[in-house]
């Protein structure tokens, strides 16, 4: 009965070991089949596939929905594929032709503790570049995302080491962060010197203040522009320092004053026109001189409005058609840009204007007026005197040459261009005081004292006068006089003598 039990229990025994035995190897069967059927997105894809043909990309096994279409938006060929690239493998080839058939290069990683690797290999027809990263991620996907952070990174560091003040505020005014180089315009508390955050307007748009701050180190004010955008609930400030400009709009304010401090006091009337043809800027003598209202010069008019209302208050010459006269103050100004217009009014109340266009820097043009009329009064009498002296010299029966200091022939009468057969009026060269004693010379030879008269009125010792006669073949006599003329001027005097008549006595008859 007891070897029955043992037996029975010993056969069961068996069996459970035998089912046990069967269950196990069905399980790991039924395990390897199920591992054999996984599909690649069960498992961590270590490796990113890029297929070119020549030099275009041709496809790609990237997964990521979102990196997949920015590839196919950026990344078109193997000069953009390498550029994506480079900042974590370099060396890449700038072409995928210099590789042969059947070769492979890989290049690893600079990133310190990376093991990821770009390997280039290149078939008959095709090159395959295999991204290859052990992260637990998709290669391409773990690559842009550490390419976005390294971008993030250049930003953040341009924006902290820029050398122009930036920074952010909320609508109180609380610097939420900034930037190195604003550190001279905000406070020691964080709050900028005044608020510029009132009327920025709608987000995207500028908003623009100047600003002034002094330097407590130096005592110096610094002068920003900022210009102030929205940027969701926040504010983004960025400030330019203009410092330099504000003070070059101080001292061209001075100049521009002092000139008109200088032009006030100017007889001479001017008005300035800017490149846009419109009155810059005019003086007190131009109202003196034109009678044009201040009101009308202070409404900054054009160009052509301006000689318009010249030619209303008759303070230019009255035009015998007004389209000509258009046309010719159209000249004027095409004149005077290029600096050649100068010419002189005569208007009919006796006065006279000299009027002068001269060109100025970025097209601006300035015209001169100036009242000229004592100085043309003056000239016409000067003129008429010395017509009078001409006329009354050539009534003259002495032959009579004047010799300026500068011994250039300042004048001569009638009889001493017959006398000596020159006319020193129908030609543009002046006649020398050479010239003149050398014409002298050949009409009444003598050289020694010719030469003595050139040399004492050159050198200006002629303190007495020279006298000498010339005989003539018919018995007459020329009487030769050279002497000064106050301020260094000499004259050369030909008196003729007519031959002495002489009386026959005739014998007495016895």
């Amino acid at each position: 009965m007891v070897d029955l039990s043992l037996g029975v229990w010993a056969g069961v025994f068996a069996l459970s070991v035998l089912a046990s035995f069967c269950v196990l190897w069905l399980a790991g069967v039924f395990l390897q089949r199920h591992a054999n059927r996984s599909t690649p997105d069960d498992l961590p894809n270590l490796q990113s596939v890029f297929l070119f043909r020549g030099e275009k990309l041709a496809d790609h096994d990237v997964l990521h929905a979102v990196l997949a279409q920015s590839i196919g938006q950026c990344i078109n060929d193997w000069p953009d594929l390498r550029r994506w690239l480079q900042f974590r493998f370099r060396d890449l080839p700038d072409t995928l032709s210099s590789l042969s058939a059947g070769q492979s290069i890989t290049f690893p990683d600079i990133t310190k503790g990376s093991d990821a690797s770009v390997t280039l290999t290149a078939q008959s027809a095709s090159v395959s570049v295999v991204l290859y990263d052990p992260a637990q991620m998709e290669p391409a996907q773990r690559h842009q995302a550490l390419r976005r952070n390294l971008e993030l990174e250049d930003q953040n560091h341009a924006l902290i080491h820029c050398p122009y003040p930036i920074w952010k505020t909320n609508k109180g005014g609380d610097v939420l962060w900034q930037n190195a180089a604003s550190a001279m315009i905000l406070s020691d508390e964080g709050v900028q010197p005044i608020n510029i955050n009132e009327n920025t307007g709608k987000p995207g748009e500028i908003h623009s203040a100047r600003i002034s701050v002094l330097l407590p180190e130096t005592d110096d004010v610094r002068w920003f522009e900022v210009q102030t955008q929205r940027s969701g609930q926040d504010y983004l400030h960025y400030a330019l320092d203009i410092t330099k400009v504000i003070k070059a709009e101080a001292v061209r304010r001075e100049f521009v004053q002092t000139l008109t401090k200088t032009f006030a006091n100017l007889t001479t009337g001017l008005a300035v026109f800017d490149r846009k043809q419109q009155l810059a800027l005019f003086n007190p003598a131009l109202i003196d001189l034109t009678a044009l209202p201040a009101d009308f010069l202070s409404a900054r008019p054009g160009l052509m409005s301006f000689f318009d209302k010249l030619r209303d208050q008759q303070v230019m010459p009255e035009p015998k058609n007004y389209a000509s006269w258009r046309a010719q103050i159209t000249d004027v100004i095409e004149t005077a840009s290029g600096g050649l217009y100068q010419e002189t009014w005569n208007l009919p109340t006796g006065v006279t204007y000299r009027v002068t266009g001269r060109p100025h820097p970025d097209r601006a043009v300035a015209f001169l007026f100036e009242d000229i009329s004592a100085e043309m009064s003056l000239t016409r009498r000067f003129r008429a005197q010395l017509d009078l002296r001409q006329s009354v010299l050539d009534k003259l029966d002495e032959a009579v040459a004047v010799i300026a200091p500068n011994n250039v022939l300042m004048m001569c009468n009638d009889a001493c261009n017959d006398l000596l057969g020159i006319d020193p009026d129908t030609t543009f060269a002046e006649m020398s005081l050479h010239d003149l004693i050398s014409v002298c010379s050949d009409k009444y030879p003598d050289a020694d004292f010719w030469h003595d008269v050139q040399t004492r009125i050159s050198s200006k010792t002629l303190s007495k006068s020279i006298r000498k006669s010339f005989g003539k073949n018919d018995g007459s006599q020329i009487d030769c006089l050279v002497s000064t003329v106050a301020g260094g001027t000499a004259m050369i005097c030909f008196t003729a003598r007519p031959a002495l008549t002489r009386r026959l006595e005739l014998p007495l008859a016895t």
